[in-house]
């Protein structure tokens, strides 16, 4: 059975919701298209739901909170197009 990982392209940042671990780059801003691994996922995190104003619920896990911030981003994306 094939896994699906969710993902997402939030201006200079590239996340990957796997079923295992959460991964987070940062994509060259020179048009190379490359990826710097982030250490700091939990921060990075923060940091993008507050820019889209996505509060992180307590009752949920840190997971959960990434799905819906990743799902929420998609959405939007779609909208738009």
């Amino acid at each position: 059975m094939a896994t699906v990982k969710r993902t997402a392209t939030i201006g200079e940042y590239f996340l990957e919701l796997g079923s295992k671990d959460i991964e987070i780059y940062r994509i060259a801003q020179d048009g190379s298209g490359a990826l710097q691994r982030i250490d700091d996922i939990q921060g990075t995190i923060r940091m993008i739901s507050e820019q889209y104003e996505i509060e992180r619920d307590y009752n949920m896990s840190f997971r959960q909170h990434v799905a819906k911030l990743i799902q929420h981003v998609n959405t939007l994306d779609n909208k738009q197009l």
